[in-house]
């Protein structure tokens, strides 16, 4: 596939013409993408929930900062009295955790170490990751693959590794230097899920 945001960039008249060039873009992405998967997802979180299990997710860079906003909107937020709790971790959150697991072991092992430490069976893993091919998220959901854990994955450009290695997968289709649009995708995949999620419990969105 074309790289389409050089492309987008070398067709702008100027800044603003680019800007609206780039919101299409990730528009075209979106519009593209098939929600039954995502729904999928959703119910896996839904019954994760009622038994008690927990929501770990991962990711890189950008992705790594949705892994956390999974965290924000989904634990506390999501709370209703009566109802148990959303149980949901990112493995990325922690600068002290994730330095010294890289420096001490390496990089690639900074998520799967931490699940050796926590997952139980049938706990969900999450990973995230636009090329699909990040190799700490790959070892995180090849472990929880091999220890009874459920894992599910969202990817960008054309799926990498993540997209056949994870038990559920969610594409983000684009070309390889779409990492906007695809982790503006990742963030809108999760308010869709985590917004229905907490609706559905009876608690409304606006505060």
């Amino acid at each position: 596939m074309t790289e389409r945001m050089a492309q987008l960039f070398a067709n702008a008249p100027d800044a603003a013409g680019y800007i609206r060039a780039h919101l299409d873009r990730t528009a075209e992405v979106l519009e593209a993408l098939d929600p039954q998967p995502v729904a999928q997802l959703l119910q896996q979180i839904e019954a994760l929930c009622a038994a008690g299990k927990t929501l770990y997710v991962c990711g890189n860079g950008g992705s790594a900062s949705v892994a956390g906003a999974w965290v924000n909107d989904l634990s506390a937020n999501s709370v209703v009295k009566g109802k148990p709790g959303f149980r949901v971790l990112s493995l990325a959150d922690s600068g002290a955790v994730v330095t010294a697991l890289a420096n001490d072991i390496s990089f690639e092992e900074v998520f799967a170490e931490q699940l050796r430490a926590w997952m139980q069976p049938g706990d969900l893993v999450l990973g995230m990751s636009c090329s699909g091919n990040s190799e700490n998220v790959l070892r995180a959901i090849r472990y929880a693959n091999e220890n009874g854990g459920q894992t599910a994955a969202i990817c960008g450009f054309d799926g990498g590794k993540l997209k056949d290695l994870a038990q559920l997968s969610i594409l983000v289709e684009s070309s390889q230097d779409e990492y906007g649009p695809v982790e503006d995708a990742f963030s809108v995949i999760m308010h869709a899920v985590v917004g229905y999620l907490t609706m559905s419990r009876g608690r409304m969105l606006k505060h």
